[in-house]
């Protein structure tokens, strides 16, 4: 299981503040975790794909998307509306 943390324009956007998830196995990267978030909805989609104005933290440490996930971490994820 890992806990995602939502902030910036992501909380209204997304609806919700934190979430918990169980990793599925083929998750194993940032990247694969935001894609597998991606297919919650459009909206889920535009704000975690392709945003330039995303930054990740993996346990309060910045991370890119190339990033591993491991089970236990808390994902921090900062986004802004794209235009």
């Amino acid at each position: 299981m890992v806990k995602i943390l939502f902030f910036g324009d992501l909380v209204d956007s997304l609806g919700m503040a934190a979430d918990e998830i169980e990793l599925p196995p083929d998750v194993t990267d940032v990247a694969r975790l935001l894609f597998t978030l991606s297919l919650r909805g459009e909206m889920w989609k535009k704000m975690l794909l392709g945003n330039p104005k995303l930054n990740i933290t993996i346990n309060k440490q910045f991370v890119d998307k190339t990033s591993p996930v491991k089970d236990g971490d808390e994902i921090a994820l900062v986004g802004f509306s794209v235009v």
